[in-house]
């Protein structure tokens, strides 16, 4: 485990359609942000903190505030990030204040969230942004045409919980009732580690109760159905 790089397995993946889409899918939802620039901005869900490489790159005199608790991604984030000027990383989204944020990035986390631990992340971006902010969100499309592509790519590189047949087929049904593999830690909480059986559309459910949806953005293809891409990212603004 100590020699697993996240970016070998997104933006640097030995398939160049793969490095595409996944290069590609952070330029779209910085793309989101428009015409705004932020003091502030969150990234949610750091990682190996490329998307705060990505907005500093653009956005130059933007703070830029990265929560990752896992410890062995905050350590790549350091690596790649951590000498930058204006960006912070913590593994504590507590320790973030109240109403300090123009903006939330939240990519490629809720896919692998528990509905508690779903519903604490949005407790802590109602508090964390400001009213008049926005949240910006990315999660894979791992329902229909695009889990038919998603389930035979994987099987072509491993056997695992998201390549077997009849849990794919449930989800290019749209019909996801099988039980996720889930990871628990020793303390409180967990995670799917696996991006099948999650569905956007509970999510947009979820982001309901407190946010409004102002912008969807499928990607790669935007003018195509959301399930013939690979990717959503949607700007939402809290509800007052």
């Amino acid at each position: 485990m100590s020699q697993f790089s996240y970016a070998a397995i997104t933006r640097q993946d030995p398939n160049p359609f793969k490095r595409y889409l996944q290069n590609k899918r952070l330029r779209d939802a910085v793309g989101l942000l428009g015409r705004r620039r932020p003091e502030t901005i969150v990234d949610y869900g750091a990682g190996d903190g490329e998307l705060a490489y990505v907005i500093r790159r653009k956005l130059p005199d933007t703070r830029i505030v990265g929560f990752e608790p896992s410890l062995l991604l905050r350590a790549q984030a350091e690596a790649h990030i951590g000498a930058m000027p204006g960006v912070t990383l913590t593994d504590d989204a507590a320790q973030i204040a109240d109403g300090s944020a123009d903006a939330i990035f939240c990519l490629e986390v809720f896919e692998h969230l528990p509905p508690e631990e779903t519903r604490t992340a949005l407790a802590h971006m109602v508090r964390i942004l400001k009213d008049d902010g926005v949240l910006i969100v990315g999660v894979p499309v791992e329902i229909g045409l695009a889990a038919w592509v998603k389930g035979r790519f994987r099987s072509l590189r491993r056997d695992d919980f998201d390549t077997d047949r009849n849990h794919i087929a449930q989800a290019v049904r749209r019909d996801i009732r099988f039980e996720r593999f889930r990871v628990d830690f020793d303390t409180s909480g967990g995670y799917y580690p696996h991006h099948l059986g999650f569905d956007y559309r509970e999510l947009l459910k979820a982001l309901d109760g407190c946010f409004e949806l102002e912008k969807r953005w499928s990607s790669p293809f935007l003018l195509m159905p959301t399930e013939w891409n690979s990717e959503l990212n949607l700007l939402l603004t809290k509800r007052t």
